[in-house]
């Protein structure tokens, strides 16, 4: 059992009573509709706060409701910057009240530090990693929370049967080793709210819950005073000292931060390890980690976009003479991180506050995509005004933002800038947009030129075809770019037909009759894959209720279409069309006997020298209430698989856990941060972060999940509510749905990290900024992972973090391209260490298992 920690001679622990709000900044009400009663909630906590000297709150834990809040009323801004400084008011330390589990680690990093700066503007930040709400949590958060100098963990939802030996009181040690002391709050955060009007009342109610408290470990006792949305209770203060004399004990009223400054005998403490995704206390609701796929495609999107490029290549850029994009990129981050919120990007939303979402999205996914542009093309050669060369003219700069030299199939837009220019009043016209017919050649090799796909790609005339033009580019330094001379020549289409069967090398890719593919490879053989299942779901947008068993269904058409290029590039297209019902009955217990179309794409794409099989999935939904995943038999039994997680990869069970006594059952799904891999097949799919591993081996990746409900009071898979039972048409995800899937025949962390970055390439000009043929930076060690390159947060220097997913020490070499003034070791949050030595050519590092390893480069 637990320790129990003694507050005071009388025997009783110290008890701390918490006042404060949890603010879902959008839910069922929209950020506007939330923020109107935000600002009437503030209103009171800082008329409180001038008229009790004692009085103490909690902001939840995030800075956004200040910049929400004063926003509307600029005018007390004074007022919450004095009861911020002198301890009165806690805020941060993060940005926005994140989903744990679904966005990646970099991530929850930028949100702590998009935190911090708001800390320094407003005051000083709470060191408490609170987290009240979110679904489950990742096993490296005490890591990352170390790195912040966060002190302590506070919680409520995710602990499974580890929790009746730990107690409410334990220390999570993370795979690296970090530990990191936990409070959790054994009533939730909202156990002591909203007590009886009358005094003696509230008292004996309060000290009936400290007492309950107590006797199951808590010490600190935590009566947490506050709930969802709701006004601060006056007159706490008056409580506190009657609770005080009826328990025998010091209770003071206070912060997160005095609870966890109360916590004692840390070192006699129980130790846990491993993430916390269970339901013994609390609902966990993992259906979030499928509800509103298109929201969970975005953010990984954008998320890759930022930390594997924009942020890289801006930062190299510097050192070569380009504009700092640092403010670009943060404008960026903090679009995207406002959809991070539990609510937001679990999809447990209503339908106007995902249909916001979509537009912070094109904003963030805009920002970063034509930061990068702009970036690239200028460190390739393009002027100031980025002119595009004539045909005749053309090279392409292809870039890699790994630390290892990569091939790739890389894919370029000719999009003509400017198009029409005025010579003296007489209109000349782009070669690009003049030419209907472009052909083009590398080193007398074809290039593949195609349709642009992009729709937002301007087209002048009508019918205009607007194309990209795409190879295969090979040894492409770590950190570095080369460059490719397009010749004009005659064009080379594809060889287009009806055939079944792509062969690359020593890599086969065949589709069988019932359009599932078999895929053979040096190191594997596997069939039946990108197979569909498909069963009815009365579930909501927290939780998958099953109606009916799983289905396979037989396609009623397969339609195969094969293009080979002569650039060495080989694509399938297999279109498959199921009948599957439409919906389900009027009393949701079975599913329709009429049927709907749904269309299933997979395009394959195979190439000389690129080991990973690049797939493209596409799916046209017009069926209501049901889940449908995509199968990857392995062949053969398996008791575990590798998943990556939260900055690692984790070795997880085939069998789930025994969750007989949980509040909410164990579901047999897990949620994933880009791969799962079992008996040598890797499945990459960082858009999909629903995934199960069955015992026989078979991979399922959930495609789409459809509900119509933000939640449900008649579900049997939850015993609790879990928000407003309202209507959510837009969780039906009806219409086209579209994500990439990449296979690999390996786990080694290069190979998957190269896949999944890939290369990009940009039209050239003539006066380069940067060398081509040269690595700015690249690792010795395939087995280490860069996490980030970046800016640093304050602007001085460069940030570069490592990851080793590995259970090994590993040693490495960081060559470095460029000759920093002096390398220092550093926290996560930026902070310098101590100095590193360098040599001619860069550093020498070493990567504890499971550990990141953060340098601040000057």
């Amino acid at each position: 059992m637990a320790v129990q920690l003694q507050g005071n001679d009388a025997g009783f622990p110290d008890v701390v009573v918490v006042s404060h709000f949890h603010w879902d900044r959008e839910w069922y009400r929209t950020m506007q509709g939330f923020r109107a009663r935000l600002v009437d909630a503030i209103d009171q906590v800082l008329d409180l706060a001038g008229d009790e000297t004692g009085f103490r709150f909690l902001l939840d834990g995030q800075t956004v409701v200040l910049d929400d809040y004063l926003t509307v009323r600029p005018g007390r801004r004074r007022e919450l910057l004095d009861y911020i400084s002198d301890g009165r008011l806690a805020i941060g330390p993060w940005f926005v009240q994140p989903d744990s589990l679904l966005p990646s680690g970099e991530s929850h990093v930028r949100n702590l530090l998009e935190g911090r700066r708001a800390g320094l503007e407003y005051g000083a930040l709470s060191k408490v990693a609170y987290v009240p709400d979110s679904f489950g949590h990742p096993a490296q958060f005490p890591q990352l929370f170390a790195g912040f100098g966060l002190t302590g963990f506070v919680h409520w939802r995710g602990n499974g049967d580890e929790l009746d030996e730990l107690g409410p009181r334990w220390l999570w040690l993370s795979p690296d080793g970090t530990t990191m002391p936990v409070l959790h709050l054994t009533d939730g955060y909202f156990a002591a709210s909203r007590p009886p009007d009358d005094h003696d009342e509230a008292v004996e109610g309060l000290a009936k819950l400290a007492r309950r408290l107590a006797d199951a470990g808590e010490s600190p006792v935590i009566l947490m005073n506050g709930f969802d949305h709701t006004r601060p209770d006056a007159g706490i203060s008056d409580l506190v000292e009657s609770l005080s004399g009826e328990l025998g004990s010091k209770v003071v009223r206070g912060t997160l931060d005095d609870a966890v400054e109360r916590l004692t005998g840390v070192d006699q403490l129980q130790s846990f390890s491993g993430e916390l995704v269970g339901g013994r206390v609390a609902n966990l609701l993992p259906g979030v980690w499928s509800t509103r796929m298109n929201l969970k495609i975005r953010n990984r999107r954008i998320e890759g976009l930022l930390q594997s490029w924009v942020e890289p290549w801006s930062t190299l850029a510097r050192l070569s003479g380009a504009s700092d994009e640092s403010p670009a990129i943060r404008e960026a981050w903090r679009s995207l991180l406002l959809n991070q919120a539990h609510d937001s990007i679990c999809g447990c939303s209503i339908d106007s506050v995902h249909e916001r979402m979509l537009s912070r999205y094109d904003d963030a996914e805009g920002l970063a995509t034509e930061t990068l542009d702009r970036v690239l093309q200028r460190l390739a050669g393009r002027n100031a005004d980025r002119d595009v060369p004539s045909v005749d003219d053309l090279e392409i700069a292809v870039f890699n933002a790994t630390g290892h030299t990569a091939d790739a199939v890389v894919t370029v837009p000719l999009d003509a800038h400017p198009a029409f220019t005025i010579h003296l009043g007489v209109p000349a016209v782009h070669s690009l947009v003049e030419s209907s017919d472009l052909g083009f050649s590398i080193a007398d090799t074809p290039v593949r030129v195609i349709a642009s796909q992009d729709s937002a790609r301007v087209r002048w005339f009508p019918g205009q075809d607007v194309v990209d033009v795409q190879f295969v580019a090979n040894d492409i330094p770590a950190f570095g770019y080369k460059r490719f001379r397009l010749t004009p020549s005659e064009p080379a289409p594809d060889i287009v037909d009806d055939g079944r069967e792509l062969l690359v090398g020593d890599v086969a890719v065949t589709v069988a009759q019932d359009g599932t593919l078999t895929v053979a490879t040096p190191n594997g053989h596997w069939s039946g894959l990108f197979g569909v299942q498909d069963i009815g779901d009365r579930g909501d947008s927290y939780d998958f209720e099953p109606v009916g068993e799983p289905i396979i269904p037989e396609p009623v058409s397969v339609e195969v279409v094969r293009r080979r290029h002569a650039a060495g590039i080989q694509e399938l297209t297999v279109r498959r069309v199921f009948h599957i019902p439409a919906s389900l009955t009027a009393d949701r217990t079975s599913r329709s006997t009429d049927t709907t179309d749904v269309t299933v794409d997979i395009t394959i794409v195979l190439a000389e020298v690129v080991p990973s099989i690049q797939c493209i999935a596409t799916i046209d939904n017009n069926a209501r209430d049901h889940r449908l995943r995509l199968m990857f038999p392995t062949n053969r039994s398996t008791t575990s698989f590798k998943a990556a997680t939260t900055f690692d990869v984790a070795i997880s069970s085939t069998r789930p856990p025994d969750s007989a006594n949980w509040v909410h059952p164990a579901p047999t799904t897990f949620c994933h941060q880009g791969y799962v891999s079992a008996n040598g097949l890797s499945v990459l799919a960082p858009g999909l972060p629903e995934a199960e591993v069955t015992p026989d081996g078979l991979i399922l990746l959930t495609l789409l999940r459809s509900v119509g409900w933000l939640a449900r009071y008649d579900l049997a898979s939850r015993p609790m509510p879990a928000g407003p039972a309202m209507e959510a048409a837009g969780a039906q995800c009806l219409g086209r749905l579209q994500t990439e899937i990449t296979l690999l025949d390996t786990s080694d962390p290069r190979a998957i990290q190269r896949a999944t970055i890939g290369l990009r390439g940009v039209v050239a000009g003539p006066e380069p900024m940067l060398e081509a043929d040269k690595s700015l930076l690249a690792v010795s060690n395939d087995a280490i992972v860069i996490s980030a390159l970046k800016p640093a947060d304050d602007g001085e220097g460069i940030i570069l973090r490592l990851l080793n997913p590995t259970d090994d020490q590993l040693d490495a070499d960081v060559s470095l391209g460029f000759e920093p003034a002096e390398v220092w070791l550093a926290r996560l949050d930026e902070t310098a260490i101590e100095m590193v030595p360098l040599d001619n050519h860069g550093f020498r590092t070493q990567v504890e298992p499971h550990a990141l390893i953060t340098y601040r480069l000057r």
